[in-house]
Formats: structure tokens, C-alpha cells, sequence
């Protein structure tokens, strides 16, 4: 018996779990970029938390839950940042916070992946996939994915702003963060 114990610990060691990762926030971003009256203009959410659980080798393992401050939303425009507060854009006081959940990984190549996940804005949860490269250095990482939304996909932008002839409604989101690991996988 003890012998059989022994044997299912040596296999359960051998079994790849993802390791989990803690982001860089100082050298981290959560970014956007639109347009507004056909100009580009660029931005970032300042406030977002997650599990990071990533191992190219334990895709099945992988994880991703974020949560992002949505009141941190900083377009470098008061009059912008102060309308978006409002019940036809995020609705603040409504729903402070969007969330992405991860629910798989797919791997490209050449340290490149594509997560597919449930992203939650505004009360509304839409499947996303994520196309993103990770790079491991030791015990260091570094994200970078990029994705497009439609904005009136969550309800983002309603009312007099919803057929995009103001603000466009493609929303380009760039993920880029610098981690470091918390813990190794099995």
C-alpha cells in the first residue's frame, strides 16, 4: 500500500500545473484607443487586479481572471473621462468594475497564444478570444495582446452615441504587462 502511495505522489508531481504570476504595476498597462469626430485619441484603465495562472507546457491549467476598475478610465480628456461616467456609456455607480474570465488556451507558435474567455462590461457578458505573446525569462514574464471590441456590444455608448458617428465604435485594447512569478507549477 505504502509503495502504491508513493507511486501516485510521484505521478502527481509529474503532472504540469500552470505557475501563477503577479503583475508589475508600475511597468504594466491596460490601454485603449478610439476615435472621437474622426481623430485617434489613446487611454488607459489605471486600476485592474487578476490571477494571472499561465505554463506554455499546462494550457489546460491556464487562468486568467482580471477585474478592472472601470472609474479608473483616464482618456487624458476631463470633459471625456467625466461623460463616460454616465448611465449611456460605463454607468459608474452601476457597474464599477468589467471582468474577464478565461475559459481556454489555444497555442499558435512562437510563444504566441489565443485565450478565450467571458468578458463582462456594463452587466453584459460577451465570449472574447485574445491573441497574446507570452515570454518567459526565468522567473519573469512579459505579456503583450491585443484585441478589438465593438462598444455597443456591451451597451457601451448608448443613446445619442450608439450609431458611432461620433465616437467610432471600434474600441482597439492593449494588454501589456511585466510579471514576475509567485509560484512554479508540479
Amino acid at each position: 500500500m505504502r509503495r502504491l502511495v508513493t507511486l501516485l505522489l510521484v505521478l502527481w508531481a509529474g503532472v504540469a500545473q500552470a505557475s501563477e504570476w503577479s503583475i508589475d504595476h508600475a511597468n504594466s498597462r491596460l490601454g485603449f484607443e478610439a476615435t472621437q469626430s474622426g481623430a485617434k485619441f489613446s487611454g488607459e484603465f489605471q486600476r485592474f487586479e487578476a490571477t494571472m495562472r499561465f505554463d506554455p507546457a499546462a494550457l489546460d491549467e491556464a487562468l486568467f481572471d482580471v477585474t478592472v476598475d472601470v472609474t479608473s478610465f483616464d482618456s487624458n480628456s476631463q470633459d471625456r473621462d467625466s461623460t463616460v461616467a454616465g448611465k449611456d456609456w460605463f454607468w459608474f455607480k452601476r457597474f464599477p468594475e468589467a471582468r474577464f474570465v478565461t475559459e481556454r488556451f489555444e497555442a499558435l507558435g512562437d510563444e504566441r497564444y489565443q485565450a478565450t474567455g467571458m468578458l463582462t462590461i456594463k452587466g453584459v457578458g460577451r465570449s472574447i478570444e485574445l491573441p497574446f505573446r507570452w515570454i518567459i525569462d526565468g522567473n519573469t514574464a512579459t505579456m503583450r495582446g491585443d484585441v478589438t471590441l465593438t462598444r455597443t456590444a456591451f451597451n457601451v455608448g448608448e443613446g445619442e452615441w450608439s450609431d458611432g458617428s461620433t465616437v467610432g465604435l471600434q474600441v482597439d485594447v492593449q494588454v501589456r504587462l511585466n510579471l514576475t512569478r509567485v509560484s512554479a507549477g508540479g
